[in-house]
């Protein structure tokens, strides 16, 4: 028969202790920062409420609030804009990262400096960002707008004063901002890719399109999905630039779902309304993200 050791399991129980005290900081703010919110947000999404007015006036309406969103302007702009955003920044910003990441992985010079470069604007504020960019995007003696003049471009875009290019300023600005970031992630899958394929590869008399097509995109497929996952979660989240450059406006050109959120939560303080968009904004992200994921076992390696 044999005989426990005390002492392994004392050391062994006091490890699981230690770590779950670890990771207990971050369970606490996942459930007081983004469950708890969403439980919120489904029971409040039922209900009318302006804060302003205390607990003692929230009041229980059903599917009213989701009902009125098939009325709401605002909310059918809203839904337009920030799919035409999508389906206009996730490409853009996948394509543009991976080539810069195909460029930096190879040896050019200055290698370490341009990757930084790229990654700088990633970790500044995207409040600083939205004032640079709308001092260039400015339509009267703009940097870009002089360029442009003195190319002979005669109709100059508005950017953000006008209806018709202000979204595709916000875009802009968000590429921008953001492709440094998913460069990473390509750069690093890069970098990890096995060295003897391109040697094989090379020996067998491949050009560089070919290995490209036939090695390096198979071999990233799950990186770029995951890339797009990211990329499309961010889109729907876009908030900060519009709110800084635009409020939504001119019109309805850049009303985002967040910015509709944002407005109906604290300009007309119709609490319950916007934890409805909220909820729709929830399920949209989960049902395009579940469709991105199930296409991971067809299109991956």
């Amino acid at each position: 028969m044999k005989t426990r050791k005390p002492y392994f399991n004392n050391r062994q129980r006091n490890e699981e202790i230690a770590g779950y005290l670890f990771v207990l900081p971050n369970i606490l703010g996942i459930v007081v920062f983004v469950a708890l919110p969403i439980l919120l947000s489904l029971i409040l999404g039922y209900t009318k409420w302006n804060p302003m007015q205390g607990l003692r006036a929230v009041k229980f309406v059903g599917l009213d609030n989701f009902k009125a969103m098939f009325s709401d302007a605002r909310l059918i702009a809203a839904l337009k804009n920030n799919f035409v955003y999508t389906f206009a920044y996730v490409p853009i910003s996948i394509f543009l990262a991976l080539l810069v990441a195909l460029a930096l992985n190879k040896k050019v010079f200055c290698k370490v400096p341009l990757r930084l470069m790229f990654f700088m604007p990633y970790i500044s504020a995207m409040v600083s960002v939205s004032y640079v960019w709308l001092i260039l995007l400015n339509p009267e003696g703009g940097p870009v707008n002089n360029f442009l003049s003195m190319l002979g471009v005669k109709d100059l875009p508005g950017w953000f004063s006008r209806s018709n290019s202000s979204l595709a300023g916000i875009i802009i600005v968000s590429v921008w901002h953001d492709v440094g970031y998913y460069m990473i992630i390509f750069l690093s899958a890069l970098q990890s890719l096995p060295k003897q394929v391109y040697e094989s590869a090379k020996i067998d008399g491949c050009g560089s399109f070919r290995t490209f097509h036939s090695i390096t995109l198979p071999l990233m497929a799950s990186n770029i999905l995951f890339v797009s996952i990211l990329a499309t979660m961010n889109s729907f989240k876009v908030f900060d630039q519009i709110n800084i450059l635009t409020e939504g406006g001119p019109g309805y050109s850049t009303n985002v779902l967040v910015y509709c959120i944002y407005h109906y939560a604290f300009r007309e303080l119709n609490i319950g309304y916007a934890s409805s968009i909220a909820v729709l904004l929830f399920v949209i992200i989960l049902v395009i993200s579940g469709i991105e994921t199930k296409l991971k076992d067809r299109f991956t390696y």
